[in-house]
């Protein structure tokens, strides 16, 4: 067989030929990890998911995603179960894409992993979009994309009916536009990254108010007071468009409750059970959980509220689930304002579990193998850019996990809160590889001064 060029050929032939070949190379790489990812998620995650028993809810739905998509994909509405009331328990677009599913293929477990991992595939590809304008070199171009696909935490998000990688993909295509609406300026670029972050508020909340982080640091790093301007109008815009997005579920709510409810309304449990544990750490950690829910139906029991029994509590109205949330969340702030080394305790204990919280000691020590080396990476790159008077470059993804951690740990925090940052940790890290590497050959690392340039 002859090959795509020889020494005989020309040029033209010789240049063609490499370029086939780098393309044949190309297709035959993303097949290969697209069948490496496929054997882990659906052949050897569920074959050894008995050796990991219920430590990391494998091959299941968890949060009750899958009893609102089933209601929804059979005409009941949003709600937990038919005979409850419609819930503000959850954000809708995860439900909404379940639902989608379900009304395509059925509730197939297998058809959500399989979703699961084309937005993986699309995170990845995000990725790159990031990192190809910070080097030519592979090691940083795919390696984040690869660490992304690879990462346990990733591979067990795509095994399961959860959240974690929808979201995962809708952040990296925020931080993307916003990485263009910062490096512009242009006030229809804010407008766009807006709507992006009203989808993803949609899908999950925490990122809602990332935008006055976002301005507090653009406000400090921007000096003149005709950029101080530019900044505040384009990070209005940028609001104003999340919250139009936003604003279906808004009405929707306020219908419902008569109050104005942009998130969900899992504020107060959550506050609850981030207080339960470290006020009751001598007890297993699946335990804790357990009772932090019988003391939640007891309390609403005493309340006199209607309500069906379990880990949430199921309301016959929708004005009652929201004040009870309130309730909760109460109880615990006067709790904190009353103790303050308990909320210190509490802030603590979260920042720990934000990287390594699971249900059993297993769980812990095997979450913080994968997840302190990629934060101390991570970390180290934030402190070199720092250091070369280039934080500008790496300020949008640093700023986000930052603001996810800030909001998770005086609340609640668990390892999979972290599963959808593991993009920007990966491409930190890789940074933080590279510029190893460039020390060992004797080189100093430094990122190109039109990196991020409008995509």
């Amino acid at each position: 067989m002859r090959a795509f060029y020889t020494e005989d050929d020309n040029s033209g032939n010789h240049t063609t030929g490499m370029v086939r070949r780098s393309k044949s190379l190309w297709v035959l790489s993303c097949l290969f990890i697209i069948a490496l990812n496929s054997l882990v998620v659906l052949v050897l995650i569920p074959a050894a998911g008995h050796l990991m028993g219920s430590s990391y809810s494998l091959d299941t739905y968890v949060d009750g995603y899958d009893w609102l998509a089933a209601n929804l994909a059979n005409g009941h509405g949003f709600r937990m179960y038919p005979e409850t009331a419609p819930t503000l328990m959850r954000e809708p677009g995860y439900p909404i894409v379940l639902a989608g599913i379900f009304r395509a293929f059925g509730k197939s477990l297998t058809a959500v992993k399989l979703t699961n991992m084309i937005l993986a595939l699309g995170v990845a590809f995000l990725m790159t979009r990031i990192t190809r304008r910070l080097s030519r070199s592979p090691l940083l171009i795919f390696g984040p994309s690869l660490i992304f696909l690879f990462h346990p935490e990733t591979l067990i998000a795509e095994s399961r009916g959860s959240v974690e990688i929808l979201f995962a993909f809708m952040l990296t295509l925020y931080i993307l536009t916003v990485y263009r609406a910062v490096k512009t300026s242009r006030w229809w670029d804010f407008l766009l990254s807006g709507g992006v972050l009203g989808m993803t508020v949609l899908v999950r909340s925490t990122p809602i108010l990332f935008p006055l982080f976002l301005t507090g640091y653009l406000l400090l790093v921007e000096r003149g007071k005709g950029q101080k301007i530019m900044i505040l109008r384009n990070v209005t815009i940028m609001m104003i468009a999340m919250f139009v997005v936003l604003s279906p579920w808004i009405i929707r709510n306020y219908l419902l409750t008569a109050k104005f409810v942009p998130t969900a309304s899992v504020l107060g449990l959550a506050a609850h059970t981030g207080l339960y544990f470290s006020t009751h750490p001598q007890m297993g950690f699946v335990q804790i959980d357990g009772d932090a829910a019988r003391e939640r139906n007891k309390l609403a029991h005493d309340l006199g509220y209607h309500f069906r029994d379990g880990y949430y509590q199921y309301f016959y109205s929708s004005a009652d689930e929201l004040a009870f949330s309130h309730y909760l969340f109460n109880r615990v702030m006067s709790t904190y304002e009353h103790s303050p080394l308990l909320f210190a305790k509490t802030v603590i204990r979260n920042l720990f579990s934000f990287w390594c919280g699971g249900k059993t000691w297993k769980s812990v020590v095997m979450d913080a193998i994968v997840q302190l080396p990629l934060a101390a990476l991570a970390t180290m790159a934030v402190v070199l850019c720092l250091r070369n008077g280039q934080i500008r470059i790496v300020a949008p993804m640093a700023l986000l996990i930052i603001y996810i951690m800030a909001v998770s740990v005086p609340i609640l925090a668990q390892a999979r809160y972290c599963a959808p940052l593991i993009p920007f940790l990966s491409i930190l890290a890789c940074m933080a590889i590279a510029a190893a590497l460039k020390k060992f050959k004797g080189a100093t690392y430094t990122v190109p001064e039109n990196a991020f340039s409008p995509l």
